[in-house]
């Protein structure tokens, strides 16, 4: 078992990305656990290579691990943070909004945190040698288009009350995120991916409803199923034949 970590985070006012700021921690020696808050990134990355809206106002963070399991397993450390992220935005708007409506929150797979039918934040994964970083964005102010998005864009601000004083601020973000992500990668060191993924699938959006892949220029639709033990979509097609869907895009069949 791997001993605890200590958790750290230093805080960059520009970087080009925070994951290039943890590549460069790493390779001066930086202990796993170490994260990265950029106040702004000139050149934030999602999935796929897309660009990442990543002006002033939102949570830019990398954090650098080192788990001690296959690399084939680290796939599991993407839903983690991903809960870790979502239980982050509902508690802060719990904490600020008491007694106002629970805006619908929720996990598209495979890795975006939904706000109110938006993208409030998604979870990229970097291998780095032996290093693993997972990079996070959450968006807090309103965020401008960049190029042709999926989904919509939403902010912790779109639903906030008028007074938007009362915003957490990045660290104070990065560090709730932080703690919750600390939970849930001692439960992958304990017990591997069984309980994230139980948990993901407890908030699962677009679970057992008919829904769309697109994998490049393919597109196949059925069920989701379920969520396979490596991390797959089980999409359950027409004819009974199930598909596990490693990587894509999905929309949800009439919406």
């Amino acid at each position: 078992m791997a001993e605890p970590l200590i958790w750290s985070l230093t805080t960059e006012q520009t970087a080009t990305s925070t994951s290039d700021l943890a590549k460069l921690a790493a390779a001066g020696g930086a202990p796993p656990g170490s994260a990265f808050l950029a106040v702004e990134q000139t050149a934030g990355r999602g999935r796929h290579g897309r660009s990442w809206s990543s002006q002033k106002g939102g949570m830019y963070l990398s954090v650098l691990l080192r788990p001690p399991v296959d690399l084939s397993q680290w796939f599991a450390l993407s839903f983690a943070a991903s809960l870790a992220v979502l239980e982050t935005v509902r508690a802060q708007i719990e904490a600020h909004m008491p007694g106002a409506h629970m805006p619908q929150t929720g996990l598209k797979w495979p890795n975006d945190v939904m706000l109110a039918g938006g993208k409030i934040a998604g979870i990229l994964l970097e291998v780095d040698g032996q290093n693993l970083i997972i990079g996070s964005g959450i968006n807090i102010a309103p965020v401008g288009a960049v190029g042709a998005q999926r989904i919509a864009p939403v902010a912790l601000a779109d639903i906030w009350p008028i007074d938007r004083a009362a915003l957490p601020s990045p660290h104070d973000l990065a560090a709730a995120y932080i703690d919750r992500l600390a939970v849930w990668y001692e439960s992958f060191c304990q017990s591997g991916f069984a309980p994230i993924r139980t948990a993901w699938l407890q908030n699962a959006l677009f679970l057992g409803q008919q829904v769309a892949v697109a994998r490049g220029e393919t597109m196949i639709s059925g069920v989701f199923h379920d969520l396979g033990m490596d991390g797959t979509m089980l999409l359950l097609d027409d004819s009974g034949q199930t598909h596990h869907i490693g990587t894509g895009d999905v929309k949800l069949l009439g919406s």
